[in-house]
């Protein structure tokens, strides 16, 4: 594995293979570089006329201009590689990609499109992602299950020329791009929110997400900034695995051992923590949690019981991610680190059938669409994706 002729034989051979597998009529890029900002290409009869490049690729402050070789004309074979699974938002989030890569406009660009979940072990998704390397994907996306040790096996598929995009749980391996929402904006404004309306004063459970993952440790920062301003805060912490059972019985057991709760910071299952306060009997207090259509529910029917933010972290990164490799395999340049907009909802804000939907499973996440990138998707169409 470690000899230098075994990798330039490698290499040789899935260039031969891309050849040999890119074919069609040239296609244009879905977005194109220009004068220093993201525009649309002049000729783009395969992308969506709501596609705005302009608005969709927003930078992070430390984000560079990102182009890669063209690797031939589409249609092209992309693979995504999950790690953690156990999880709706997850379960969610794949058959959004799996529903959008149908649509009339994206589905000539990709010839082949192959999704794998390998669970919270590094190894096991290392293995799958050598996997698809092997099965000659041009493009590999990531929702890593950490944000360092997929690294060495990204950079030997950047060294074949595989166009790497990492979204959600996002990696530290140079040379890839990066799409996600702020998460220590997400956890910091959760946190604020808290702040007010406990005046700055009393113990607050922070329910965690799954450990070890970028999108745990950046909420957890942004908060812990904020909580750390206010000596009158403490914290108790669980780890919910953003999953609503889970998140309902740490909440539960956090409760048993603890009178005193004045409010809840929960990184996912927040309708889960909230239920777990309504069997105990015990007084809602603020929440600030994620955007699951059950916690929406939640605080639409007892408004006048308590007061809670919702911020969701949008399964459809996976789609953003998706946009983002097309443009790169045709050799398109976007932001190394682009970031998607916090969709906030409070209490006062909530909407039936805009940003809360009745009629509609707890376990769905609302924060689906994101308009700028053609993201434009139903519950329906989701749902039918995962039969």
């Amino acid at each position: 594995m470690n000899s230098d002729d075994f990798y330039v034989k490698r290499y040789l051979t899935r260039r031969q293979l891309i050849r040999a597998g890119s074919f069609g009529a040239a296609a244009a890029g879905v977005a194109a570089a220009g004068g220093g900002r993201y525009l649309r290409a002049l000729a783009q009869d395969a992308t969506p006329t709501a596609f705005d490049a302009a608005a969709c690729y927003q930078s992070f402050p430390d984000s560079k201009p990102t182009k890669y070789d063209r690797a031939g004309d589409p249609p092209y074979n992309i693979a995504f590689s999950n790690g953690y699974i156990g999880n709706v938002w997850r379960t969610q989030m794949i058959n959004m990609s799996k529903a959008f890569v149908e649509h009339d406009d994206i589905k000539p660009l990709i010839k082949d499109y192959q999704v794998g979940s390998s669970g919270e072990d590094v190894a096991a998704q290392i293995a799958q992602t050598e996997n698809m390397i092997s099965a000659g994907a041009q493009a590999i996306i990531f929702n890593a299950i950490s944000p360092t040790g997929l690294n060495p096996t990204i950079q030997r598929a950047r060294d074949e020329g595989i166009v790497v995009v990492s979204f959600d749980n996002t990696v530290t391996a140079p040379d890839v791009v990066n799409v996600n929402e702020d998460q220590v904006e997400m956890g910091k404004k959760w946190a604020e929110f808290l702040v007010e309306q406990t005046g700055g004063n009393g113990k607050i459970l922070m329910v965690n997400g799954v450990a070890g993952t970028s999108v745990d440790q950046d909420r957890q920062k942004g908060a812990k900034d904020v909580f750390a301003q206010n000596s009158g805060i403490s914290t108790v912490e669980v780890v919910g695995k953003w999953d609503p059972g889970i998140a309902q019985t740490v909440t539960s057991q956090a409760l048993a051992g603890n009178s005193d709760i004045a409010g809840v910071w929960c990184q996912g299952g927040t309708d889960g923590a909230v239920r777990a306060f309504l069997e105990a009997n015990r007084p809602l207090v603020p929440f600030a949690g994620e955007a699951e259509n059950g916690f929406r529910k939640q605080m639409l029917q007892y408004k006048d019981q308590f007061q809670a933010i919702s911020i969701g972290q949008s399964p459809g990164l996976v789609c953003v991610s998706i946009h983002a490799v097309l443009d790169l395999l045709q050799g398109n340049e976007v932001p190394s680190s682009i970031a998607a907009p916090l969709p906030i909802t409070t209490t006062a804000d909530l909407q039936p059938g805009v940003n809360v939907f009745p009629d509609a499973p707890d376990n769905f996440f609302v924060s689906i669409n994101i308009p700028p990138c053609g993201v434009n998707m139903t519950y329906d169409e989701i749902n039918a994706a995962g039969a």
